[in-house]
C-alpha cells in the first residue's frame, strides 16, 4: 500500500470534528412579520460574561420580542415621540450628572456600550411605550366597551396608607453596624499600658495594610469573642467565635452606651478607632459599614411608597397588555411567552 492510499485509509478511520457553534445564529423570533435575530440578542448581551449567556438569551429574547409587540400597537395608535422630547430627557440628565455634553456621551458609551444615537432611539421607545400604557388605561374611560381592562396607574392616598400600615417595618428606625475588634483584658496598671502599647502597635500595622481580623485572631484570646452564627448557602448554620459582629443593631449591641455611641455615631465607614479603654479592656474597633436610618412617618414615606405601588400596577399591566398582544397576533416560535 502507498503512502497516499494509507493517508487515505486513516483518514476515513478517524471521525472528524464537528465544530460546534459557539451560540444560535440567523432569526430568533417573528412578530407579525418583523424579524429579531440572534445576533440583536447577543448585542443586548455584550456586557454579561461569555459563559453567563447562555442562561440569557431566552430571558432577553422575551423581553425583545415584548419590546417589540409594544411599539407595534404604539404604532397602530399613531403614538410617536418628537425628538425635543429626548432632547429634553437628556438635558435633564446631563445637568442632574454636572457633566459636560462631551463627558456625557462619553459616560453613556462607556456605562451602556453604545452610542449616544442608539441611547436616544432606547429613550424614544421607553417613551412611546409609556404613553401606550396610558392612553390604554384610561381607555375604558373614555369607551366602556373597552376589552382590555388596565389598571390605571393613580395612587390614591388610601392605597398609600395601607401599604404604609402593612409594612410598618420597612419605616422604622434602622441603625447597624459591621464591626472588626481586637481585645485585650488587663488586671494591673503595668499591664494596662503593656495593652494598651500593643493596640497601638496593631492600629499601625492595621494602617500599614494589614487586616485587623487576621491581627484579632493572631493576638485575641478567643475567650473574648463573642459566640455568631454563620451560615454558608447549602450548610447548617454553624456557631463559632469571631473577633466581629455583622448587622449589629443598635438594639442588640453589647457594649457600653459611650462604645455604642463611638460606633453609631463617632466613627464612619471604613474609620479605625484609636485604642479604647473601658473597665479592664483596651479594645480598637474597625467600622466596616454602618446603616443609620431615621424612622419615617407616613408623610415622609408617601414618594417612595408612591413609586412602589406605581411600578406593581405597571408591571401588571405590562403582562395584561403583553398576554392581549400575544393572543392577537402572529408570534414564532408559538412558545416564546410560555
Amino acid at each position: 500500500m502507498n503512502c497516499i492510499a494509507l493517508i487515505l485509509l486513516l483518514s476515513a478511520q478517524v471521525p472528524q470534528a464537528t465544530s460546534t457553534p459557539l451560540r444560535p445564529s440567523g432569526i430568533a423570533a417573528r412578530i407579525n412579520g418583523e424579524v429579531i435575530t440572534w445576533d440583536e440578542v447577543e448585542l443586548e448581551l455584550h456586557s454579561v460574561p461569555a459563559a453567563n449567556r447562555p442562561e440569557m438569551r431566552k430571558p432577553t429574547l422575551r423581553r425583545l420580542a415584548e419590546e417589540m409587540l409594544f411599539l407595534q400597537e404604539a404604532k397602530a395608535y399613531n403614538i410617536d415621540v418628537p425628538e425635543t422630547q429626548i432632547d429634553t430627557v437628556i438635558e435633564a440628565e446631563r445637568k442632574a450628572s454636572g457633566m459636560t455634553i462631551e463627558r456625557y456621551q462619553q459616560q453613556v458609551n462607556s456605562q451602556y456600550g453604545i452610542s449616544i444615537t442608539e441611547y436616544r432611539a432606547i429613550l424614544k421607545r421607553q417613551r412611546m411605550i409609556s404613553i401606550l400604557m396610558s392612553r390604554l388605561a384610561t381607555e375604558p374611560l373614555r369607551s366602556p366597551n373597552s376589552k382590555l381592562r388596565l389598571l390605571l396607574e393613580f395612587v390614591s392616598p388610601e392605597e398609600m396608607r395601607e401599604y404604609y400600615l402593612k409594612n410598618k417595618a420597612q419605616f422604622e428606625e434602622l441603625r447597624q453596624i459591621d464591626v472588626v475588634f481586637i481585645a485585650f483584658q488587663f488586671q494591673t496598671p503595668a499591664e494596662r499600658e503593656e495593652k494598651t502599647r500593643l493596640a497601638a502597635s496593631i492600629r499601625r500595622r492595621v494602617l500599614e495594610d494589614s487586616p485587623l481580623y487576621a491581627q484579632a485572631l493572631a493576638h485575641m484570646d478567643p475567650a473574648l469573642m463573642p459566640i455568631v452564627k454563620s451560615a454558608l448557602p447549602g450548610k447548617p448554620p454553624e456557631f463559632k467565635r469571631q473577633p466581629a459582629y455583622e448587622n449589629l443593631s443598635f438594639q442588640e449591641a453589647p457594649f457600653s452606651d459611650e462604645i455604642k455611641k463611638l460606633l453609631y455615631e463617632t466613627l464612619k465607614e471604613g474609620d479605625l478607632s484609636e485604642p479604647v479603654v473601658e473597665g479592664n479592656l483596651v479594645s480598637l474597633y474597625h467600622l466596616r459599614r454602618k446603616i443609620n436610618e431615621k424612622e419615617r412617618t407616613f408623610e415622609d414615606a408617601q414618594p417612595f411608597i408612591r413609586r412602589q405601588l406605581e411600578s406593581a400596577k405597571r408591571r401588571i399591566n405590562q403582562k395584561l397588555l403583553r398576554d392581549d398582544l400575544v393572543r392577537r397576533s402572529f408570534v414564532e416560535p408559538p412558545d416564546l411567552f410560555n
